[in-house]
Parts: structure tokens; C-alpha cells; sequence
């Protein structure tokens, strides 16, 4: 029976307690993090122009020359393609004048088409749910058109929005510091909202945290009694002084005693 009652007393502080609030959450719960991974936007360029040629009325000179600007065009963005346009230029399958034909004509259409595709499919897998969706969408178009016109628009129409989200989220869950600098970056552009995700929001969680946690006090220490005139000797009573007697007398006669004992014997 005790246990039962215990129990209940238990179930009923349990109830009476007041609620501990939530703590507000961390950058990596709401996925801050991956907002500052992302790079700023980039410009994807349009090759079509560039390989839109009639190769056949073309000289083995112009022909170079045009897989030359395919070739700046692509570096640092299409791998492939720049990869491809190299290995034309210096010829590595039939020689260079049939590899750059060979290029213009087919290679470098196919080339730039998986790196379109690879790009948006990078973009998914580091974008929130309005960049997910919009990847998605134009990957089921599967064209280079519809797949460029996201990774130089569409993306970063879908982005905004993910980061919007993201800086309403941590406004809702964050603290006073937080609030407020969350406030400004909606109220601003783009840009104010990637720098908040990137490194507001952190100044400011701190600024919280710090206003919450009290600071350490120091303990004090305990003040030391000086006596004036220096250290003295330990005083010495009355009582001190009868034990010695006593105790020299009991030493004395069991002393006594000894040679008594000794004699009575002899």
C-alpha cells in the first residue's frame, strides 16, 4: 500500500509542476548550416549559340576557333564539356581536325546536357523543399532549356523562399537577439537573409545565450583574525598544571615500588 500511495503523491506533484520551456533550437535542427554551404549565386552561359554552326562550310581554321570559345565559355562550370573540347583540340582520338568536327557536331551537345542535368541534381540535393521542388520539375522536362532556365532563374526564385522560411523559423524559436535580427533580414533582400542564416543568426544566439546565463560569482574569501602583536604562545591553566603533578607523583611511585619489589626478593 505505501508504494501506491507514493506513486500517487508522485503522479500528483508531477502534474502541478509548471511546464520548463522549450529551449530554443540550433542552427543544425532547422538546417541554417546548409544555407552558408551554398555558394552565391552563379551564371550559367548558353552554349546553343556557340554550337549552333554549320560544321561542313566551316574551315579546319574556324573550326578550332569556335571549339576554343566553347571551351571558355565552359571552364569552371561545365566539366565535362571543357574536358571534351581539350581532348578535341589536341586531337587524342583521330587527330585534331576530325576530333573538333567530331565535337561541334555531337560531342559537345552531349557533353553539356549532363552537365546541365548534373548541376540541377546538385542543386536539389543542397536546396530546402522549394528548391527540391522546383529541380525536380524540370528534370521531369529533361531539357537543357528547362534545366538552364532554373540554374540561372528558377533556383534562385526557389532559394529566396527556402530562405525565408528557414529565417522564420528561427525567429519563432529564437530569443529576443534573434528576433530582432531576424526581423531586419526579412524586411531585406536576398543577400540579407543568406548573411543572417550565415553568421547573424549565430551573433545573436550568443547575445541570448549570454543573457540568460548568469555569470559566475566569485567566492570570497574568509578574512584571517590577526592578533595584534604577533603570534603568542598557548596559554597554560591551573588544570595543566595539576596533571603534571599528579602524573610526576604516579611515575615516582611506581618507581618505588620496583625497588621494594627487588629488595624483598633479594
Amino acid at each position: 500500500m505505501r508504494w501506491k500511495v507514493l506513486a500517487g503523491a508522485v503522479v500528483a506533484l508531477a502534474w502541478l509542476a509548471p511546464a520548463v520551456p522549450a529551449a530554443a533550437n540550433e542552427p543544425a535542427q532547422i538546417g541554417l548550416s546548409q544555407a552558408c554551404e551554398l555558394a552565391r549565386p552563379m551564371s550559367y552561359p548558353d552554349l546553343e549559340p556557340l554550337l549552333d554552326v554549320d560544321v561542313d562550310a566551316m574551315t579546319d581554321g574556324e573550326v578550332r576557333v569556335k571549339v576554343n570559345q566553347v571551351l571558355s565559355a565552359s571552364k569552371d562550370i561545365y566539366a565535362l564539356v571543357t574536358v571534351a573540347a581539350q581532348d578535341a583540340l589536341d586531337g587524342r582520338k583521330e587527330g585534331p581536325e576530325k576530333d573538333t568536327r567530331d565535337f561541334l557536331t555531337s560531342v559537345a551537345q552531349s557533353r553539356w546536357y549532363t552537365d546541365v542535368r548534373l548541376l540541377t541534381n546538385q542543386t536539389m540535393a543542397a536546396g530546402g523543399p522549394a528548391v527540391k521542388e522546383a529541380a525536380n520539375k524540370v528534370l521531369g522536362d529533361d531539357t537543357i532549356a528547362a534545366m538552364l532556365g532554373y540554374l540561372n532563374e528558377g533556383q534562385h526564385a526557389a532559394r529566396a523562399q527556402d530562405y525565408r522560411d528557414l529565417v522564420t523559423e528561427a525567429k519563432r524559436t529564437g530569443g529576443p537577439e534573434v528576433g530582432k535580427a531576424a526581423t531586419t533580414a526579412l524586411a531585406g533582400t536576398f543577400e540579407d537573409l543568406r548573411v543572417f542564416l550565415c553568421s547573424g543568426w549565430r551573433a545573436a544566439h550568443n547575445k541570448d545565450q549570454a543573457a540568460v546565463t548568469p555569470s559566475p560569482k566569485p567566492t570570497p574569501t574568509p578574512a584571517q583574525t590577526v592578533t595584534p602583536g604577533g603570534p603568542t604562545l598557548p596559554v597554560t591553566g591551573s588544570n595543566t598544571m595539576v596533571l603534571l603533578i599528579v602524573g610526576a607523583s604516579l611515575v615516582v611511585c611506581g618507581a618505588a615500588g620496583v625497588v621494594l619489589a627487588r629488595r624483598r626478593r633479594a
